[in-house]
């Protein structure tokens, strides 16, 4: 649902905030919460960097180029359509409010022009806390009006290291065993709105207990594999995240222990096809499981999107 300015905004609710722990070395990120499947956010001191890919940087460089953006009135990835448009108006947009549009540069490096020398030749500040080991890496570019909101979900089989670049975002998390209380839709997304609630529709999510980080320029989270999460932008903003394997992580077996047999089991077959290179099989099995799903399961109206009273 698209955010409407005649909307009145709701108080949301809050939680426990996630751990913070400036100075954090790559051996300690890996063995203290990679390795244990917890989130940590870890500022950096990376102004220079940042300053190089805020909005007014950016349209500098690539105004001219065409890129993807997707339309936020719909919470089901699915049900989403693409339009494309310049990035120098699609920006200019985003910093005047319009909130119907937002920027997921999925793999933007091979789309847009010189972006793939650009962050090669000036690599994000996160890169010395990924492990060496660390395979797949697939960035994703996120540029968000204020107001605009993500579905609750999580990416899979994946870790995750989330830089906010310029503005502000909060990001509530959920532990990867409490799919069951968050009354999914499909495998990897939820109809409930986290930041409030409706337990009338969906009362098991009382029984959740997220946690939330305000992030802001230079802020680094690690959302660890199967963490659900959900993403409000407080400000205009830029994010760049990087999902990626590395050798030692934790298994989806370990991660979903407490999760449902059947979505335990299925996740972990899935996941060791991928691990031996079956990636045809792996995605040919998603589609059927989900046309399937999609046939015998009613479809769960999400929640409305809505604009936060106070997210800060």
């Amino acid at each position: 649902m698209s955010i409407h300015p005649n909307v009145k905004p709701v108080i949301r609710r809050r939680y426990p905030t996630i751990e913070r722990r400036p100075g954090l070395t790559r051996e300690a990120l890996i063995h203290e919460y990679m390795a244990q499947n917890r989130p940590v956010v870890v500022p950096t001191v990376s102004a220079t960097w940042c300053a190089r890919w805020s909005p007014s940087a950016l349209v500098a460089r690539y105004a001219s180029c065409e890129i993807e953006a997707e339309e936020t009135r719909e919470v089901y990835v699915g049900e989403r359509s693409l339009t494309r448009r310049p990035f120098g108006p699609t920006v200019d947009a985003m910093l005047m409010g319009h909130k119907n549009l937002r920027w997921k540069g999925l793999e933007f490096l091979s789309k847009v022009p010189g972006m793939r020398s650009d962050l090669t030749a000036n690599p994000p500040p996160y890169e010395a806390l990924m492990p060496e080991s660390a395979h797949g890496q697939r960035s994703t570019l996120w540029i968000a009006p204020k107001g605009t909101m993500s579905s609750l979900h999580h990416d899979g089989n994946y870790d995750n290291l989330n830089m906010q670049v310029s503005g502000k975002k909060l990001f509530l998390l959920v532990p990867p065993a409490q799919h069951e209380l968050l009354h999914f839709h499909g495998s990897a997304e939820s109809p409930v709105n986290p930041f409030a609630p409706d337990l009338s529709r969906f009362p098991r999510f009382s029984g959740a207990s997220p946690k939330e980080a305000m992030l802001g320029p230079g802020d680094v989270l690690l959302v660890p594999k199967y963490w659900w999460h959900c993403v409000y932008a407080v400000e205009p903003s830029v994010n760049l995240a990087c999902c990626f394997g590395w050798e030692g992580e934790v298994s989806p077996w370990r991660v979903l222990s407490g999760a449902p047999l059947i979505h335990r089991s299925l996740t972990a077959v899935s996941a060791a096809m991928r691990r031996r290179g079956l990636l045809r099989l792996a995605d040919a099995t998603r589609r059927i499981w989900l046309a399937t799903y999609n046939r015998a399961v009613p479809r769960v109206a999400p929640q409305p999107r809505c604009v936060l009273a106070d997210p800060e």
